[in-house]
């Protein structure tokens, strides 16, 4: 015991002598101050669970005064500063240890030299993600003008978006539809400050999102995602203004959101063309001159709906004439509400109402092709038309519980609309010497009730991946049209012939349709599913419509035609695909059998139609690799059938404007479409590179076409669809964007090509067109600081169209190339004393269109403001509009038999004086 007694104690005195002290001072290294309070470690390397710490004094300094007399490691952090980590090596005969100074640098100047930052852009998808902070955008901008620098988005000067080269149809707010999802509301009257993130979708319907069976064809829409601390608060604008030849403009935008209650009021009043609402106006960027192949000829025959639109049942063109066409006065008020009654229950909806007055005139130029010569044709229109919109959308979702899920969604809607159009033209032949001329004026009146509402369950079962979904939906419209027309022709050759007409056109279009979708998903094991989908359609019509020929001096009205009708269109189809999930792909693989079941009745010839029956098989294929975040392939093959129009299937002349006759085809045969997309993304987060790009292939078996004939060899034309086959297109798009400098210099690069092989008939002869439509566009964007926006670019397309007909001289004279080149700049420059500067340029150059409406144009528009008020939230605003006054929407379409030229007024040269009011307050600021 003696002996273990002894031995510890002389232990203990040995590892005293293999023990010394260590001290040091620690300083901040940029103003050479004693840093308080630093934690200071010694780690042993022999036994590194054997930590000692301690902290610094109010000098800096610390000691630690038995450390083994081994090599060891310091650790020295402080808070705000970057930790030291030093080894040391020891030699035994050192008692002491002293490190002397050991700086510390100041964390907040290191992260001055880091940029931290999460990828602005990622892909998924069916999805591209933006994030908004990354993409700088001035003060007071609005979300339009956030859209302009994402790239692969394009907004052009009508306010129309695109997305990858395709439309942009609806726009949600933090996912849910607002305005009824009107894509220009949201974009232009919501500011861009309170946006996080702009989501851009391939989206595939409600019920798709809820099962996650994607069948039918996507859509592109947006989710503009909004920061978290902006949406407690209030926001908005008012507008006051007025300008030269009595403009006036007046709107009001006022928001209130508090978290997931979102109440929106906007009103707008003003005669210089602004539209706050879309109500399905057709306005699709009608200002381009070059379309897409398929929308270049997509008629491939009959150039009537210029002129004799009305007469065959087309009421859209006089209820929603296009508001980027003449002069027009609006006003206008809608309302948005959404509220969460309960964590279960959302509820949002809108209502929107727009009068609208427009007045304009439009002067065409038309080449019409037959096989015993050309035509040429001029007109000169003039038009007035007025109108009432009503809209209301609403919806209901009701999250049952965790596994069932209601979502109800009633819609109506109600426009009437009244309009006078006068028309004079003139017809010569191939070697200009007149044929005919005269007038056709028309007085009429529509109205076009409509309601529809769908029902959407889902139910998800216990075991993970199972789902069963039903989607109903119904609805039913009345379009009514009333109209008086006069029609006077001045015939001159083979001889003078004089014909004054006199017409009472009244119809009335009856549709209702109702249709119900099951869809089944049963998982087979982790990552694969067979998925189901079962649906029944029917579309009812039902037309009246009686045609009299008026005595100009008794008022007394003969019938000349009476043409009553209804038919029944019912689809069915059935679906099975293997679906399969992993984490860097997924694919769904299957066949969909649809049959067609068309049954028409004619009412004034108490007969019925030769039924269509047919059953349609198509494959399922979809497939999409995620390369990361960041890239992406997607593939997809959709195929479906379409049937004909009732008024396509009716054997009865109608010859209510002499020069556009048509008749109907009860043999057509439905419409079996296939078409084939395939889209790569990719970002590259290191130099911020951007690729989207896509290639779209399409064919049309029994594809109605229009057969164009000629009457009596004079200025008369009949047409008459048929069936035909041949038809297929290919299209591509690219757009190509690299920033520099933390993007302030960026540029884009963008580009589509397209190809149509369409075939129809003239005079009988097969007539096959061949049209390539090219585009390549060059932009380039400074932005310095944030004081500095400039925008500079260049576009040019070319459309070029050949035809091969049996008759060589048609060919010769319907082959035909133009183009456009257009330059654009805009600049919006901040001025010291809050003063800021604007302008905007376009100028177009036109090829290859006829002289009277080939005209070149440049647009010139500029404003000075001035902000003032303590918080900038006041501004007064000078502009001058279309400055040079060459404002004009010119257009060329091409069909089987003619080529158009067109050329419409717009709202020409005015100054405006402006006050604008903005205000924002959020909770916190």
């Amino acid at each position: 015991m003696r002996r273990i007694i002894f031995s510890t104690i002389i232990i203990f005195f040995y590892l005293q002598n293999l023990s010394g002290q260590v001290r040091g001072i620690v300083i901040d290294s940029a103003v050479k101050n004693a840093i308080q309070n630093a934690i200071v470690a010694i780690a042993i390397k022999s036994d590194i669970a054997d930590t000692l710490y301690t902290i610094t004094n109010l000098k800096g300094e610390f000691i630690f005064e038995k450390v083994p007399l081994t090599n060891f490691s310091l650790i020295v952090s402080g808070t705000g500063y970057q930790s030291v980590l030093k080894h040391i090596n020891v030699k035994s005969q050192e008692k002491t240890i002293d490190l002397g100074n050991i700086y510390l640098n100041n964390l907040t100047k290191i992260l001055d030299a880091i940029v931290i930052r999460s990828s602005p852009i990622i892909i998924k998808e069916d999805t591209v993600e933006y994030k908004a902070d990354a993409f700088k955008v001035k003060e007071n901008a609005v979300v339009e003008d956030l859209l302009k620098k994402l790239p692969g988005v394009q907004v052009d000067k009508d306010g129309n978006i695109k997305a990858q080269g395709k439309p942009v149809t609806k726009v949600k707010v933090n996912g849910k539809d607002f305005f009824g999802g009107d894509p220009k509301t949201a974009t232009k009257e919501l500011p861009a400050n309170i946006v996080a993130k702009v989501q851009i979708i391939d989206d595939y319907g409600d019920q798709a999102t809820v099962s996650g069976i994607k069948d039918g064809e996507s859509q592109k829409i947006m989710n503009i995602q909004l920061k978290k601390d902006k949406n407690r608060g209030y926001f908005g604008r008012v507008t006051i203004g007025a300008g030269s030849q009595g403009r006036y403009q007046a709107s009001f935008n006022g928001n209130y959101f508090k978290n997931n209650r979102q109440i929106s009021v906007f009103s707008n009043s003003n005669n210089t063309s602004q539209s706050l609402f879309n109500f399905g106006s057709g306005n699709k960027g009608v200002g381009s001159m070059v379309r897409t192949g398929q929308e270049v000829i997509s008629n491939m025959g009959g150039s009537g709906t210029l002129n004799n639109a009305l007469n065959n049942g087309d009421l859209s063109l006089l209820q929603n004439s296009n508001a980027a066409d003449g002069i027009t006065v609006l006003n206008s008020l809608g309302i948005n509400y959404r509220d969460e009654i309960n964590k279960r229950i959302t509820v949002y909806g809108s209502y929107s109402y727009a009068h609208r007055s427009n007045t304009g005139y439009k002067i065409i130029s038309q080449q019409i092709l037959y096989s015993s010569g050309l035509l040429l044709n001029n007109q000169n229109n003039n038009f007035i038309n007025k109108g009432d919109n009503h809209r209301l959308f609403f919806n209901i979702e009701y999250n049952i519980d965790s596994f069932n899920y209601l979502k109800i969604s009633p819609n109506i809607s109600f426009a009437n609309s009244s309009g006078t159009s006068k028309s004079i033209f003139d017809y010569a032949d191939a070697v200009n010497i007149k044929t005919s001329d005269g007038y056709y004026n028309t007085i009429s009146s529509t109205s076009n009730p409509n309601f529809n509402g769908a029902v959407l369950y889902n139910h998800k079962f216990r075991k993970r991946g199972r789902n069963f979904s039903m989607n109903i939906n119904a609805g039913a419209s009345t379009n009514t049209l009333d109209q008086d027309a006069k029609n006077n022709t001045n015939q001159y050759t083979p001889s003078a012939i004089s014909v004054n007409r006199f017409t009472f056109n009244t119809q009335q279009n009856d549709n209702y349709n109702y249709g119900i979708r099951f869809t089944y998903s049963e998982p087979l094991s982790k990552a694969k599913a067979l998925d189901f989908a079962l649906s029944h359609n029917l579309s009812y019509a039902k037309n009246n419509r009686e045609l009299y020929d008026v005595n100009p001096l008794t008022g007394k009205q003969i019938l000349n035609i009476s043409n009553s009708y209804q038919n029944k269109f019912y689809t069915n189809r059935a679906n099975i695909s293997l679906r399969t999930t992993e984490k860097k792909y997924n694919y769904a693989l299957g066949i969909s059998i649809q049959p067609v079941n068309l049954i028409g009745i004619s009412i004034t010839k108490d007969s019925a139609y030769h039924p269509i029956k047919k059953i349609n098989v198509f494959p399922v294929a979809r497939f999409a690799y995620n390369f990361s975040k960041t890239k992406s392939v997607n593939f997809n093959y959709r195929g479906d059938a379409q049937q004909p129009g009732f008024g396509q299937l009716q054997d009865v002349r109608d010859s209510s404007n002499l020069q556009y006759q048509t008749n109907g085809n009860p043999n057509l045969k439905p419409a079996i479409n296939h078409s084939l997309n395939l889209f790569y993304n990719n970002f590259n987060f290191v130099n911020g590179q951007v690729l989207f790009s896509s290639l779209s292939i399409s064919s049309i078996q029994n594809q109605i076409i229009n057969k164009t004939t000629r009457l009596d060899n004079g200025d008369r034309q009949l047409t008459v669809p048929q069936n035909i086959n041949g038809y297929y297109s290919v299209s591509s798009f690219y757009n190509f964007s690299k920033p520099y400098k933390n993007r302030k210099y960026v540029i884009n690069v963008n580009g589509s090509l397209n190809y149509t092989h369409n075939i129809n008939l003239i005079d009988s002869l097969q007539n096959v067109g061949n049209n390539w439509v090219i585009s390549q566009g060059f932009t380039f964007e400074l932005n310095h600081k944030d004081w500095l926006e400039f925008n500079s670019g260049i576009n040019y397309n070319l459309n070029y169209i050949k035809y091969n007909n049996a008759d060589a001289n048609i060919s010769l004279l319907q082959n035909d190339v133009y183009s456009s080149w257009n330059i654009n700049s805009s600049l919006n420059i901040d001025i010291p004393e809050n003063w800021i500067l604007k302008y905007d340029f376009d100028y177009t150059i036109n090829h290859g269109l006829t002289g009277n409406v080939g005209k070149n144009t440049a647009i010139l528009n500029a404003s000075i403001e001035k902000q003032f008020l303590k918080k900038k939230n006041g501004i007064l605003r000078l502009q001058g509009l279309d400055l040079f006054n060459q404002s004009a929407n010119i257009n060329r379409t091409v069909s089987a038999n003619s080529i158009i030229d067109s050329r419409s007024n717009r709202l020409a040269r005015y100054y405006m004086v402006s006050f604008i009011y903005r205000i924002q307050k959020f909770a916190g600021k």
